[in-house]
């Protein structure tokens, strides 16, 4: 144990060491943003550092999806985006829209991946995992998304064990921008034969300044009553309502803030998931979310804070009705300095507190130390490496850490390879469901640890990017329900989870693209259930013309465990097509959509009934 942790202790500090010994680079991060570099017209990222560091320079095989791309999937739900990337599934999002959704990062479960709003935690802490529900979100607010593949505990906290999902809003804008999007279609089960309208969405975002001040609305409406959550003839309807604001304040070009809240309110009818059967029963979920972030930047670096509060209020009514009402803040202050032009550090404090009306009214809090540099020793080699201390209220002090080395090798001008790898660790402690359900938790939970190991290839060149990597995780102890006890206890052997993840985005010609992607996931002692052992998604992307795009997308689930660990669920291949045509006013654009043009039966859940043939259409309108 010592050796391993003077390893540790030397290989953070290894750049600090070996700083002297190295030749000035080119700055290829930019700390404040506003900076112009050459390197603007490549994409940039920051969910893996906190700086705007271009991709080619990353050590994580980040997936970014922009405007654009969330843009082709007009009329449908964030989960349908996300699933369509490797290592990653979204179990619900087949089924009615009202389903709680299981999302999952290289066999993490919820507890294990953290969802992020603009930067900020977001979480729920009455529910079982002290998750978010991304039923709440509307895509056509949604300007990109960054996923963090691997832990990211040191930079972003707890929960962060298998990945990072960061949902970037659309932004205010200096100039009067308005948007409005509408959709009609069809959700709908394989066996439904009467073929009816029965889902509808509408939105809006707007957005202007006054002088040093500018703000954004937005809007949105989705209903549908299309199906039946478990499978059987009556129907679920599903309703979501949201809206959102947010000002911003530019001072000058040293200080600037911006204050904003969203509301979403959320009703559906629901069945009985114990006997399978349809019944009566409904509910309704609120959101009330609150954020502050002024940041101040100064010569070489900045000082941020990133302030949210977020309430849930929940009311199931059912045979045994009961509701939740939670609390969650959290607040980030962290100062990014950067030193000599290849230096880059993050220094930060972050508080986490998680209210829930169990028994005794439950609560907890944590409070974390965090450092992290991203040292460039050359324009080829650069390693990222933090430390966080936590404190938590229950469980005392955690320490977790990352090191995360990648190396180029520049083969032309336009032609590269890329090593990557990375080991890291992560802290999850229990939540108020685990602990102090009346029914189900246990206050003796010990807290889950993680420990990850990555390592990959990128090749890129011009028209041409393929990453393939392989990924080890343990748990030891794991969180699990112990259905001997019915309670939540920790496992008496250590988790493996193990796989390999293959991605490539080609140009095949000027005109068509193939994105395609595999991934391989098993696991030792772990739980792995409804998740498939082998996956792929593919997709080609036509442009027919300089206003019109055609996108076909293929997706194979492979066989999976069911709910028992024991029956095996056939594995089933789902195509869909998507039309997109900009009028020649280019403020109009329409899309139609058909999902499961097959109509191939399939489960997801085991008893919920799942997505037949479905059409979709509508239209949306720009002005800037």
């Amino acid at each position: 144990m010592s050796t391993n942790r003077n390893l540790f202790w030397f290989l953070l500090l290894s750049p600090m060491l070996w700083s002297q010994q190295q030749k000035s680079t080119k700055p290829v991060l930019d700390s404040l943003e506003s900076k112009k570099t050459p390197y603007e017209l490549e994409e940039v990222i920051l969910v893996d550092s906190r700086f705007a560091l271009k991709r080619s320079e990353s050590g994580k095989p980040i997936v970014k999806i922009n405007r654009k791309e969330i843009e082709a999937f007009q009329g449908e739900e964030l989960s349908t985006v996300l699933r369509n990337y490797s290592g990653i599934d979204i179990l619900g999002s087949r089924t009615y829209p009202g389903q709680n959704k299981t999302f999952s990062i290289r066999g993490g479960r919820n507890r294990q991946v953290l969802v992020m709003i603009d930067g900020i935690r977001v979480s729920d802490p009455a529910r079982i995992d002290n998750d978010f529900e991304l039923t709440f979100l509307n895509l056509e607010n949604i300007e990109s998304i960054e996923i963090q593949k691997g832990a990211a505990s040191t930079l972003y906290g707890s929960s962060a064990a298998t990945g990072i999902i960061n949902i970037i809003t659309k932004k205010s804008t200096e100039e009067l921008q308005f948007e409005a999007q509408t959709s009609l279609g069809t959700v709908q089960t394989q066996n439904d034969n009467a073929t009816s309208l029965s889902t509808f969405r509408n939105s809006f975002f707007i957005s202007n300044s006054f002088g040093a001040m500018d703000f954004k609305l937005n809007a949105s409406h989705f209903y549908t009553d299309g199906m039946s959550a478990v499978i059987g003839d009556e129907k679920d309807p599903f309703e979501r309502y949201s809206i959102g604001t947010q000002i911003r304040y530019k001072a000058n070009s040293k200080w600037d803030w911006s204050i904003g809240y969203d509301k979403e309110f959320i009703q559906s009818d629901y069945d009985d998931s114990f006997y399978l059967s349809d019944a009566p029963f409904s509910y309704t979920k609120e959101l009330d979310r609150f954020r502050f972030a002024p940041n101040f930047n100064y010569s070489n670096g900045g000082v941020s804070l990133l302030f949210g509060y977020q309430k849930t209020d929940r009311d199931f009514k059912s045979d045994y009705p009961y509701a939740t009402k939670s609390e969650n803040i959290n607040l980030d202050l962290f100062n990014k300095l950067v030193i000599a032009d290849k230096i880059y550090t993050v220094l930060g404090f972050q508080h986490q507190s998680n209210y829930a009306n169990y028994e005794g009214f439950e609560k907890t809090f944590q409070y974390d130390g965090y450092f992290n540099v991203v040292y460039l020793f050359s324009d080829n080699f650069r390693v990222n490496s933090g430390l966080r201390l936590n404190n938590h209220s229950t469980y005392g002090n955690n320490l977790t850490y990352n090191i995360n080395p990648s190396y180029t090798i520049q083969l032309k001008e336009s032609k590269s390879i890329k090593i990557l790898s990375a080991l890291s660790s992560a802290f999850i402690a229990p939540s108020l469901y685990q602990l102090y359900d009346p029914y189900s938790g246990n206050d003796a939970l010990k807290p889950e640890e993680n420990q990850s190991f990555e390592a990959g290839i990128n090749f890129n060149q011009k028209g041409f990017d393929s990453t393939i990597m392989f990924f080890n995780r343990k748990e030891n102890p794991s969180l699990i329900y112990d259905f001997s006890t019915y309670r939540y206890g920790n496992a008496n052997e250590e988790a493996l989870y193990r796989g390999v993840e293959f991605d490539l985005n080609l140009d095949i010609s000027q005109k068509m693209n193939l994105v395609f992607n595999y991934t391989f996931t098993e696991t030792e002692d772990g739980d792995l259930r409804y998740l498939p052992k082998h996956a792929f998604n593919g997709s080609l992307n036509f442009s027919l013309d300089k206003r019109t795009s055609l996108l076909l997308n293929v997706q194979n689930i492979g066989d999976r465990f069911a709910l028992d660990n024991t029956t095996v669920l056939d594995a089933y291949t789902l195509l869909d097509l998507r039309y997109r045509r900009q009028f020649k006013n280019p403020k109009w654009s329409a899309f139609i959509a058909v999902t499961n043009i097959f109509n191939e039966e399939y489960i997801e859940i085991e008893g919920f009934a799942t997505r037949g043939r479905n059409l979709l259409t509508g239209l949306s309108f720009k002005m800037n």
